[in-house]
Formats: C-alpha cells, structure tokens, sequence
C-alpha cells in the first residue's frame, strides 16, 4: 500500500511539471542522480517478494542532449530478527532523452551485482552478473536541477541465486 501511495504522489508530480515540459533542458557535461524509494525484492524459488528500502546513485558525462553515459548504483536492504539482506549492483549505463527538450529518459546498463546476508557478525556473499533498465523524468526546479520521479528494474544471475529487484523513488538530478 505503501508503494502505490508513493507512486500516486510521484505521478502528481510528473502531471504538475507537464506545463513547465516546453521549457528546454539543455544536457551538457557532467550529470549526476541520486535517489531514495522503495523496492520490490524477488529471486528464483523464493516465496513472494519482499519490500525495502532501495536507492540509486548515478554519474556520468553527456555525449550529446540526448545520450548521456556513466556508472550506477542500485540497492535494496532489509533487516528482519537481527538478520540483514542487503542486494546491490554496478553497471556502466546510457540514458536515452527521446526529447532534446523533454524530461522523459530510458536507462539501461551493464555490470555486477551481489547479495549478502549478515547476522551475528557473519556475512556472507555472492557476486554475478547484473543488467538494469529503467525510466524517468526530470522535472526542472533550477537551470541544472531537477527532481527526478524514477523506476528501475535490476536482474542479477550469479552461481547459486538469480534474484530482482524493482524500485520505484524519486530524486534529483544535476546537469
């Protein structure tokens, strides 16, 4: 329930910055993104899915207004009876503007990922390969910056476990 509360809210944002759309967002030089939300945890044999606390962390250079390249971070936690599940991936990544002027991106990447479990001072660990795809749109608050409502969907496959995570937060974004 929680989740679809924060994604109404988010979409209310999305809607009252349509107006402002025409306004041009120029794309040059450094980027970078950071965002808090919440996140859907799945693996192959689990039982359901879990929810969490998940974030992003992005930065890079733009090729041109509408592609801009860089490295990410995407991460999931949750403590449960003195246990902690904690998920995470880095990827190189390309963020595709289809508008020179609009906010709406798609983002992909490549890289790795890991899943630890920590308990009583034990942790243990699995690192794989990981893929991400998400989208956005930065809504302008300044000349370079913007809050940025997004979703991301992570897969990792590593030797013993393929797990996924989908998170949905907003953020902001400098240019």
């Amino acid at each position: 329930m929680k989740a679809l509360k924060f994604a109404v809210l988010m979409l209310g944002l999305i809607a009252l910055a349509i107006p402002s759309a025409a306004e041009a967002q120029s794309r040059e030089g450094f980027w970078f993104n950071m965002g808090l939300g919440y996140g859907s945890l799945g693996c192959e044999n689990c039982d359901g899915r879990e929810g969490g606390l998940s974030g992003a962390l992005s930065l890079g250079t733009s090729i041109n207004s509408r592609f801009l390249v860089g490295v990410g971070t995407n991460g999931w936690t949750k403590e449960e009876e003195g246990a902690r599940l904690t998920v995470g991936s880095l990827t190189a990544q390309v963020r595709f503007y289809p508008s020179e002027t609009g906010g709406l991106y798609f983002n992909g990447g490549i890289g790795m990922g890991q899943v630890r479990v920590s308990a009583g001072g034990i942790s243990v660990s699995e690192t794989g390969a990981a893929a991400v795809l998400g989208m956005g749109y930065d809504i302008r608050v300044g000349s370079n910056m913007s809050i940025t409502p997004f979703w991301n969907g992570t897969g990792v496959t590593a030797e013993d476990v393929t797990w996924n995570n989908a998170q949905i937060g907003i953020g902001f974004t400098l240019h």
